[in-house]
């Protein structure tokens, strides 16, 4: 494969992995308020069943394409850093580390959907809410990782070595948003949607925003050292 065609498919697989996130995040209504009952949280899985289903393949198969835009993302900034191994290694690390907490963090809701369309369906208020808690406390794990790896494609920004100076900037609210969101997502045990809303949608949109970015510089043919 000659490196610019590389660099295309590489590329593109950074804008799959935006459009199977967005697909995944807004194909059904947000899970019920933490502290809602069982049998809301099931209310909840049994009308949106197929869409629950189709949104968690869709994080699954996006979690994949996201491991090849992390090699990519290895490969510019390896070229960027002519060998000296500075943010390559630790954004392929993280992006690794958020490639497979992504495809975990399906499973919550996947389960929930699964044993739905079961004949014996989900008898046990508290398996239901073992899930339906794990779905949003597993989003403190993915948060954190989150912010790592966002941290290391803006200081990449930054030093001149990927996209735009600019763009590094909004890494910066976008690892304050998720560290905020490690903090409410793993210690508020009761209704926090209007402190979570805001801050939660603030890391997952500047989230899905610098990585379309990253993508469109790098299909102009200039994914690095571009300083503007």
């Amino acid at each position: 494969m000659k490196p610019r065609t590389y660099e295309l498919v590489g590329a593109l697989s950074g804008i799959l992995f935006v459009l199977l996130e967005v697909l995944s995040a807004f194909l059904y209504p947000q899970q019920p308020r933490i502290d809602s009952s069982p049998a809301t949280t099931l209310a909840w899985v049994h009308d949106h069943r197929v869409a629950l289903q189709i949104g968690m393949i869709c994080g699954m198969v996006g979690a994949a394409v996201l491991l090849w835009f992390v090699g990519y993302l290895r490969h510019v900034l390896s070229r960027a850093e002519d060998g000296a191994e500075m943010l390559s290694p630790i954004v392929l690390g993280s992006g690794v580390a958020l490639a497979a907490l992504l495809a975990v963090t399906t499973l919550p809701v996947a389960l929930l959907a699964f044993m739905d369309g079961q004949t014996a369906g989900i008898p046990d208020a508290t398996v239901v809410r073992l899930l339906a808690d794990l779905n949003i406390v597993a989003f403190g794990a993915l948060s954190a990782v989150t912010g790592v790896f966002i941290l290391a494609l803006g200081l990449a920004m930054w030093y001149r070595q990927l996209a735009a100076r600019w763009l590094g900037w909004v890494c910066v609210v976008v690892v304050v948003c998720n560290a905020v969101s490690v903090w409410i997502g793993t210690t508020f045990s009761s209704y926090h949607g209007k402190v979570w809303n805001p801050v939660a949608f603030g890391a997952f949109i500047g989230f899905i925003l610098v990585l379309l970015v990253i993508s469109i510089y790098g299909l102009s043919g200039r994914p690095s050292r571009a300083a503007l």
